[in-house]
């Protein structure tokens, strides 16, 4: 470039090893590390100079300016005193050098930027004094400082566009933020995530950048966590199923309505329902907790739907004047986020306000609020008293202060307020005639009259499904000018949906049975092809409104205290009578369902209920029969009930005595098993003295045990096979911890037969039926022969419980030893491949009667010493109550035997096992696994009390009082024998690692004459997962061992590295060591390392010792 000289650059070139940063504050910085060298002409020498500068910091600190001012201005200062400036030729550049001088110095004490535009004076004049010494003797010098300059220059501008760019990022990045708070919790987690991503990478580029997002960084980290537990609890919610009808009612008014459900709550998701039914196709349903953050569960997604006015519901809980757990400012802020989340091109024009028990202040606050944040042409209602929304989604109210009248659109109890346009909150017409696409009345000549039509068009312009208004007058009258008006439209334009208010004289439904008021609406709708809503002032009529479908079904609701629904149905069978009733409640509702037609024929009538909590009483019951006199006159001839609980036994035993008493009619009440299947359940005839209950078939007998020949059993017939064979060829789940079931039928009795069948249908490809009589003579009647079976067996043994004289049990007419020896008989049949693992004894009562502590008196317990006699020690399982087998093939237990069957009760079940010493122990676990009876004892009882059983007729039960006491001594008795049973087992195990020790070391020895350091395995793993004891020793570096499943388990490991995991309870296992009623070592875990890791998840007393092994 210098061109020996003659070039046109003088100035000085800098070159740099490595990648350079500009910094905020002008300088240059080097990334990592380097050098720089600086090349110069030298006049005086008349070559090229250069001269490396190391750097003096990296950029982990941002400190190496590159343009070094002290370099300059020292060189500045020695070029200003040397004698280049004793002539007055070169005094002349003096003046210049000397102000640019002082600039440096100015720079060096303060920041750059603050000189930018005297240094660009600067700058200029040196370009100027330039072009007018091209000839100076001093031109390189000059032509470097001009250089410096300029560098200077170029990193203010560069500075000041970098810090231009950031700031229009934080602005960016912030309005992401603003508009990822209102998105839905799933897409509000993931864009915020993002953001946050941003501002760190914003944040990173300077200290100062850091500083002014450190709010910002700490805000988004909150709302994403808040955001993300609020997605987690959304996802629970509940989400109703919307029913969409082929054709619905035209939606007028409004691009959308969008409701908010503002807590988890049956009632409110009942409500959501009904309301979004209304409109299925002009509705969307969000879930919004408390922060705000949504979630869209029904409908178009928020910034989907298409732009225009939006309805916004508030489905809610409301009491003493105010939403449950919610803030106005709160209800203001989700409005405002379902308006901002939807788009700019859409303005909430309607807040509906669902809660009961609001009053007009609420809704004058909530439109202060609203303006506040932008939402200023909004209308508010609010219902003053409590509120219910019907099936067909409209909303009534109903007020103690009026007698508990239910109303529908009564201005009494709703209130409406907007702003007017001197910006006042004013009251407005709660029902108005605005949201329908015409507004008819009757001229006085009887034509139709047109009062107002939608967005002011001409009737020539109407199009599509209409949605008409109509003030009415008679019903000939109003049908008549409807059919005029059904003329007038233009062809592609039609009536949909017709809402005709009737006056207070033209009652319309004065007059007439309920059954041709219904029949005359349903003509009328037909006839002019409309769905129809007639209504009234709520003070005019009996009739709460009448609706008539498309679908031809018809309903008439009448106010009163509560509702009474009245359904013509084409759905309902001919001369029946469907009553559905809601009771328990202030609201009481009832519907009665019925087929349009006539009756000609005595009526069947169905009573139906559904919530628990909504059940009637009987004379309510007896109240809303009353009301089929408004139906029809024809006698009732039989009832039926739905009962959707039989925990009311006592109730519908008073209701079907009444019901019986008064119709002298056949009634039967039907309820559902757990697989949804109907039974029956009570019935009575008028010759029946009393209600007879009809329960599962359970296997409790008083009848003596019929001891018939075996060859005179029945056995299954060819389509129960077939239908066994079948269901085998099914996906059906497998047995939990065997590979087999043996089923023994002890009785040829239909209800032990298919009890056997019930079972078996459950795993019909991993079960064996066998069929016994009392002496042991058997015979295999399905499934596989029994010296085919192999693997883990589970035995149950079916048939009736019975009492004795003597008041012992018996089980499929057996003593304990006389089914000890059949079972046995059977053992034997095995091969030596299969192993009974487990006995179930399925029979009522079994043990249920007998004194707990009495061992001798107890079935299961004397079973299971005949069976160890046998060498068959395996766990018995015996039920203490009434047992039966549902269709399912689940074995179901009931205290009374008469109702309230229960799946899985494990408090009625007794697990029989031999312990250590080989006496029989009993236990007994609730549901969760939890032991709540050992030995007859439940948990609480004092330990110390442990006397013979001969003596407890002596003993006297402790008085309440003593009882916490008893507890608190037990629970310290059980401390003391952990500790003793500690210590015992650390001497022992001590003793026997030592002996283990030693025998390591020395078959080391022998085999290692080097003597040098044993090397066990390197890697051991082992994993079992079922039932069972397990028992393991490991000796390597790393061992792992896993136990998933019930049952003992007994691990020894010796490593570096040891790792245990253990889930299961102690189950049926035998191995324990019983101390005073407390069973010590049902497990025992010794981990010796310098790593040891411990999973213990379970039911069980365990010992762990973890000695650590310290490396030489």
């Amino acid at each position: 470039m210098y061109d020996s000289g003659n070039g046109t650059i003088n100035a000085e070139v800098t070159g740099r090893t490595t990648q350079i940063e500009v910094n905020a504050d002008g300088t240059k910085t080097m990334l990592t590390g380097g050098t720089k060298t600086v090349y110069s002409w030298d006049t005086d020498k008349g070559g090229m100079s250069q001269k490396t500068e190391t750097v003096k910091s990296h950029s982990g600190v941002l400190k190496n300016p590159l343009i070094n001012l002290n370099e300059e201005i020292q060189r500045l200062e020695e070029l200003l005193k040397s004698k280049k400036f004793t002539s007055k030729k070169q005094s002349k550049h003096y003046e210049l050098l000397s102000g640019t001088l002082h600039a440096f110095r100015e720079v060096r004490e303060n920041e750059l930027d603050f000189y930018y535009s005297g240094l660009k004076e600067l700058k200029l004049d040196f370009d100027e004094h330039l072009s007018s010494n091209p000839n100076s003797e001093i031109i390189g010098e000059l032509n470097r400082i001009n250089a410096v300059l300029q560098d200077f220059i170029t990193d203010i501008e560069a500075q000041n566009l970098r810090r231009i760019e950031l700031e229009h990022s934080v602005l960016l990045v912030r309005e992401k933020y603003e508009a990822a708070k209102v998105l839905e919790v799933g897409d509000k987690v993931k864009k915020l995530k993002k953001t946050h991503e941003w501002f760190l990478d914003l944040a990173s580029r300077s200290v100062e950048m850091r500083e002014q997002l450190k709010h910002d960084i700490s805000a988004i980290e909150r709302e994403i966590q808040v955001a993300k537990e609020s997605q987690a609890k959304l996802d629970k919610w509940e989400v109703g199923s919307i029913r969409r009808d082929p054709i619905t009612d035209p939606f007028v008014g409004y691009t959308r309505q969008i409701l908010i459900t503002t807590t988890d709550d049956l009632e409110l998701i009942q409500n959501e329902i009904r309301l979004a039914e209304k409109y299925p196709d002009n509705t969307t349903i969000v879930h919004m907790d408390k922060n705000g953050n949504y979630k869209v569960v029904y409908g178009l997604k928020l910034d989907q739907i298409p732009k225009g006015d939006l309805k916004v519901m508030i489905n809610a809980h409301g009491a003493l004047g105010s939403i449950a757990d919610r803030s106005i400012e709160e209800i203001a802020k989700y409005i405002s986020t379902i308006e901002q989340a939807t788009g700019e091109d859409f303005s909430v024009r309607k807040v509906s306000l669902i809660p009961c028990d609001l009053k007009g202040e609420y809704a004058i606050k909530l439109l202060s609020k609203l303006r506040k944040r932008g939402i200023s042409n909004a209308k508010v209602s609010v219902r003053l008293v409590k509120t219910s929304v019907l099936p067909n989604g409209r909303k009534v109210t109903v007020d103690s202060a009026d007698g508990f009248r239910t109303r529908y659109r009564s201005d009494i109890f709703k209130k409406t307020y907007a702003f007017n346009e001197k910006g006042e909150i004013i009251p407005v017409d709660s029902y108005t005639d605005e949201h329908y696409d015409v507004s008819l009345s009757i001229d006085k000549d009887g034509k139709p009259k047109i009062e107002r039509i939608y967005g002011n068009k001409r009737l020539s312009e109407l199009k599509g499904a209409l949605k008409v208004f109509v003030k009415a007058k008679g019903f000939s009258e109003t049908e008549q000018m409807l059919h005029q008006f059904k003329e007038a439209l233009p062809s592609d334009a039609s009536m949909s949906h017709l809402n005709i208010k009737t006056p207070k004289d033209n009652d319309w439904f004065a007059q007439g049975s309920v059954l041709k008021q219904g029949q005359d609406l349903g003509k009328f709708g037909r006839g002019l092809n409309v769905s129809v809503l007639v209504h009234s002032n709520p003070e005019d009529s009996q009739v709460l409104m009448a609706l008539c479908n498309r679908n031809s079904e018809v309903i008439i609701v009448k106010g009163g205290r509560g509702n009474t629904a009245f359904v013509e149905s084409p759905y309902i069978p001919k001369n029946v009578i469907q009553l559905t009733e809601f009771g328990n409640s202030v609201l009481k509702q009832q519907l009665l369902a019925f087929r349009g037609d006539d009756f000609d024929a005595d009526i069947r009538v169905r009573i139906v209920h559904g919530d628990v909590k909504q059940i009637p009483t009987t004379r309510e019951t007896l109240e809303n029969l009353e009301l089929i006199s408004q139906v029809t006159q024809q006698p009732i001839r039989n009832i039926t009930i739905s009962a959707s609980t039989t925990k009311k036994l006592g109730h519908y035993q008073e209701l079907v005595t009444a019901l019986s008493n008064k119709y002298e009619v056949n009634i039967v009440v039907w309820t559902k098993t757990e697989g949804g299947e109907p039974v029956e359940w009570l019935s009575k005839t008028p010759q029946d003295s009393d209600v007879i209950v009809r329960t599962p078939p359970h296997l409790a007998e008083t009848q003596p045990h019929n001891d018939k020949k075996l060859q005179d059993w029945d056995t299954p017939n060819q389509e129960q096979i077939n239908k066994l064979k079948a269901e085998s060829q099914k996906t059906k789940p497998q047995l939990a911890n065997h590979d087999h079931q043996v089923l023994i039928q002890t009785e040829p009795d239909d209800n032990v037969k298919d009890s056997t069948l019930k079972l078996a249908l459950k795993h019909p490809a991993q079960t064996t039926i066998v069929q016994m009589q009392k002496d042991g003579t058997y015979r295999v009647v399905y499934g596989t022969d029994l010296d085919k079976i192999t693997g883990r067996v589970k035995l149950s043994v079916v048939g009736y419980g019975r009492k004795t004289q003597e008041g012992g049990d018996t089980l499929g007419g057996r003593s304990a030893t006389e089914l000890s020896a059949n079972i046995t008989k059977l053992n034997q049949a095995l091969t030596g491949d299969a192993d009974i693992r487990r006995i179930s004894l399925v029979g009522c009562n079994i043990d249920s009667d007998n004194p707990t502590d009495n061992s001798e008196s107890q079935y299961g317990r004397k079973m299971l010493e005949k069976l160890s006699q046998s060498n068959i020690k395996v766990p018995v399982v015996v039920r203490s109550n009434y047992v039966a087998v549902d269709e399912h093939g689940r074995k179901i237990t009931s205290s009374t035997g008469a109702g309230d069957w229960i799946h899985k009760d494990s408090a009625a079940k007794t697990i029989y096992s031999l312990g250590a010493t080989g006496a029989v122990i009993s236990r007994v676990y609730n549901n969760e696994g939890t032991l709540i009876k050992y030995n007859g004892r439940n948990l609480g009882e004092d330990l110390d009390n442990d006397i013979s059983s001969q003596d407890t007729s002596n003993q006297q039960e402790a008085s309440d009082k003593q009882k916490p006491i008893d507890v608190e001594k037990t629970k310290q008795k059980l401390v003391d024998i952990d500790k003793q049973q500690t210590n015992f087992a650390k001497s022992v195990n001590q003793e026997k690692l030592k002996a283990n020790t030693n025998n390591t070391s020395n078959t080391s020895n022998t085999n290692n004459t080097n003597k040098k350091k044993f090397t066990p395995p390197a890697f051991n793993i082992q994993i079992d997962v079922g039932d069972g004891d397990h028992i393991a020793f490991f000796g390597g570096s790393t061992n792992v061992d896993v136990k998933v499943g019930n049952g003992a388990h007994y691990t020894l490991m010796y490593g570096d590295n040891n790792i245990l995991v253990s889930v299961g309870h102690a189950g049926d296992t035998n191995r324990f060591i019983e101390i005073g009623g407390y069973r010590a070592l049902e497990g025992v875990q010794i981990l010796i390392g310098t790593k040891n890791v411990v999973v213990n998840y379970g039911v069980r007393n365990d010992l762990l010792l973890q000695p650590t092994l310290l490396s030489p």
